[in-house]
């Protein structure tokens, strides 16, 4: 009886070795797809970090750029009265720091040279506006205020100064000083306020030559710069005289030369010598912008070519000059007798053009990673310290008929009397992120109808309700 019972007991034994091994293989292939799953997630991991290091270093590159550049345009300016040169691309208008004196303005940006609290300074702006204010305060980024600043990002309180006083209601919740302004104590071109725009422009092109509204501007200053143009003048008598202008060698196409200009007197007698070498081109004529379009246009130049040594070389092709000669604005400042129907189309030309259509868009959540992930983190501080904001969710919108047409909404779940306070605020905060996508827009949570499931596909982004 007892070998028939060990008998029994070595049969059961081996009955459980299969079903032991079955488990360990369900076993071995759980672990095997929770290990892929683990290398799969930190592979994404790496690659959101290796994306996010690559942003980071071309934001650096960027600023160095500019940076370099601002240097140079800089030090073609000595310094007068005492006082160092400087200037400032305004990127944003400031709402979140309270001003020292009721009615100045806050403006943020990166300062290109050296700034003073008291200082008399010009504000460049729109069609050949030159206002002057003075340096009220200053903050630097780490929110201390100071006396001086230089080649630094800091916030500038501005008084009124020569600013015309307010027509409306309307006209009072507007800004002063536009984004995209600059701030400078450089000299005017001969009594023309927009002398350094241009080139103090440029010097931050590297930063934002995807963004529309800056490059709108840029064309501005383009359009209100008074050029120093290369030429040879030959012949005795005026009516003998002839006037010859340089040209440099194109890659585009057509192969014909780009006529170079210089973005003032400063920039052509830094490098007057290099011309001087190339063909005798050591003198120049003064010329506006609708001037040097005339030649540019020609048919022996294929556009202009500014500041063609540098510090920032900026290419206007003939293409590009023939769009911008027919633009109202052109029209406004060289006066040129155009009548409305150039402008406005006929009765008859509307009918015969298509109907418009409401524009359709896609919604999708903001691609992890690059400029989304320290947008993101401004956001998330943004939230922390404001107590009026709830909640904010990040999405971005892109059309359907041109992919390439996309745009951050920011949705603000916030009391409606701070709404369009804290629509510009955020603003400031991430607009030097926003690169990839350069355009933004703003929805009250309130006003608006989602429907049920709209916040479990899109998640809110800060959110002071969660629990």
């Amino acid at each position: 009886m007892a070998l028939f019972g060990k008998k029994k007991q070595d049969n059961a034994a081996e009955d459980k070795k299969p079903a032991a091994l079955e488990k360990n293989k369900e076993l071995d292939i759980i672990l095997e797809a929770r290990k892929e799953e683990e290398e799969e997630r930190k592979a994404k991991i790496a690659a959101r970090e290796a994306e996010q290091e690559k942003y980071k270093s071309e934001l650096a590159a960027d600023m160095e750029k500019s940076a370099s550049a601002a240097k140079d345009v800089i030090s073609m300016y000595p310094a007068a009265r005492g006082e160092d040169r400087f200037f400032m691309l305004v990127e944003a208008n400031v709402y979140t720091t309270e001003p020292v004196v009721e009615g100045d303005e806050i403006v943020t940006g990166i300062l290109r040279g050296k700034i003073r609290k008291g200082q008399e300074i010009q504000v460049l702006s729109g069609l050949d506006s030159l206002n002057k204010v003075t340096v009220n305060a200053i903050w630097n980024d780490n929110r201390e205020k100071i006396d001086e600043a230089s080649n630094e990002k800091v916030e500038l309180e501005l008084t009124k100064g020569d600013f015309k006083d307010a027509a409306s209601p309307d006209e009072q919740n507007e800004a002063r000083v536009m984004t995209f302004a600059v701030l400078t104590n450089l000299p005017e071109e001969e009594g023309r306020s927009d002398g350094i725009r241009l080139p103090a422009m440029l010097c931050e092109f590297s930063r934002y030559q995807e963004d529309q509204e800056f490059f709108a501007q840029l064309m501005n200053a383009a359009m209100t710069t008074e050029y120093a143009v290369p030429a040879k003048v030959s012949g005795g008598s005026s009516s003998q005289r002839k006037v010859s202008f340089a040209g440099m060698r194109s890659d585009k196409p057509d192969g014909l030369p780009m006529l170079p200009a210089f973005s003032g007197t400063a920039a052509f007698e830094k490098h007057k010598g290099v011309l001087a070498k190339t063909g005798g081109f050591n003198s120049a004529i003064k010329l506006d912008f609708s001037q040097l379009c005339g030649i540019a246009r020609d048919e022996r130049h294929g556009g202009t070519v500014i500041d063609p040594f540098g510090p920032v070389v900026f290419a206007l092709p003939k293409s590009l000059l023939d769009t911008s000669v027919r633009t109202v604005q052109f029209h406004a400042l060289f006066g040129e007798n155009k009548t409305a129907e150039e402008f406005i189309p006929s009765p008859e030309q509307q009918a015969a053009a298509p109907s418009q259509k409401l524009r359709e868009y896609n919604v999708t959540n903001p691609v992890p990673g690059g400029e989304y992930s320290f947008i993101e983190a401004e956001i998330k501080k943004f939230g922390d310290t404001h107590a009026d904001i709830a909640r904010i969710c990040m999405v971005v919108i892109v059309a359907r008929d041109d992919e390439r047409e996309k745009s951050y909404v920011c949705i603000i779940d916030c009391p409606q009397e701070k709404f369009n306070m804290n629509c510009k605020a955020i603003e400031s905060k991430i607009r030097p992120y926003m690169k990839a996508i350069n355009k933004i827009q703003f929805r009250p949570y309130d006003k608006e109808k989602f429907n049920s499931e709209f916040f479990s596909r899109y998640p809110w982004t800060y959110n002071k309700l969660s629990f």
